[in-house]
C-alpha cells in the first residue's frame, strides 16, 4: 500500500487557504472553481484521487472529498447500496456513497471549523491523509465489486485481509 507523507506548513489561515498552502507545499497541481472549492489530483497506487475542498458556511463545516477513478456499471446498481453500508462500517472517518451521474464512488467527511479560530494545521493534513488512505485501502473493493460480478460478502471477505511483512 502507498504511504502519502505531506510537507508541513507552518502558518494559519483561513481553511481554504491553509489547504492551498499544503497543496503548492507537496507541489501539487490544483485549481478553484467558481464557489471557492479547491480540486487537486493526487496519484495514489491504485488510480489518481481527486480531492476536493470546500466550505459549507450555514453550517461552519470544512469537507474533503475524495472522488475514486471507476464507474460502477448499471448492472451492480441493485446491490451498490448493501455494498456501501458495509464498507462504510469499515471506515475510520466519513463514508462512501456513489455520484448517480457519473457512477463514481466518493469518499466525505465533514468537520466543523472552530468558532474564533483556524484550523489545526495538523488536523488538516491528517484528514486528507486518512481520506487519501481509506481510498487506496477499499479501491480494490469497488474493483472487484463492479467488474468481477460477486456477491456483496465475498467481495469483502477477500479485501479484508491485511499483510504484513515483505517478499
Amino acid at each position: 500500500m502507498k504511504v502519502y507523507k505531506l510537507k508541513s506548513v507552518d502558518t494559519n489561515y483561513n481553511p481554504l487557504e491553509l489547504v492551498e498552502d499544503i497543496i503548492i507545499a507537496n507541489n501539487w497541481d490544483y485549481e478553484r472553481d467558481s464557489s471557492n472549492n479547491i480540486h487537486v489530483e493526487v496519484a495514489g497506487e491504485w488510480c489518481d484521487y481527486q480531492l476536493s475542498y470546500g466550505i459549507n458556511e450555514d453550517h461552519n463545516l470544512l469537507y474533503i472529498s475524495c472522488v475514486l477513478d471507476i464507474n460502477i456499471p448499471e448492472n451492480r446498481f441493485k446491490d451498490v447500496y448493501s455494498f456501501l453500508f458495509s464498507l462504510n462500517e469499515r471506515l475510520l472517518v466519513g463514508h462512501f456513497e456513489i455520484w448517480s451521474d457519473q457512477s463514481w464512488p466518493i469518499l466525505k467527511q465533514s468537520f466543523p471549523i472552530p468558532t474564533n479560530q483556524s484550523l489545526c494545521k495538523n488536523q488538516l493534513e491528517q484528514a486528507s491523509l486518512l481520506a487519501l488512505s481509506e481510498c487506496e485501502k477499499f479501491y480494490p473493493a469497488f474493483q472487484i465489486f463492479a467488474w468481477d460480478n460477486k456477491d456483496v460478502k465475498s467481495t469483502l471477505q477477500h479485501l479484508m485481509l491485511e499483510t504484513h511483512g515483505e517478499v
